[in-house]
């Protein structure tokens, strides 16, 4: 098996622990979501988050992570499509 790189959305080489900024969430996950983690997961579009794994197959995995209103915090790792992330230098 090939290994594959991760990239964004301009071809750059993306590896765990770099920061990118998301454009874009999967219809699919967002639709598996109840209401108010739609709403979190939804909320991190624009942000800047950390690559936390890229697979053999190129597939760049992030973290989104919240605090939620009674100070509690919720994570979600989501792969993410290279169209979606953009590399920040």
């Amino acid at each position: 098996m090939i290994i594959q790189p991760g990239i964004d959305r301009l071809g750059r080489a993306v590896k765990a622990g770099d920061q990118v900024r998301l454009f874009a969430i999967r219809p699919s996950i967002l639709k598996r979501l109840a209401t108010d983690e739609h709403a979190y997961v939804s909320s991190m579009l624009g942000q800047t988050m950390e690559v936390v794994d890229v697979s053999e197959t190129g597939l760049v995995w992030v973290s989104l992570t919240w605090v939620r209103q009674n100070g509690s915090s919720e994570i979600h790792v989501i792969a993410v499509d290279a169209e979606a992330i953009e590399l920040i230098a």
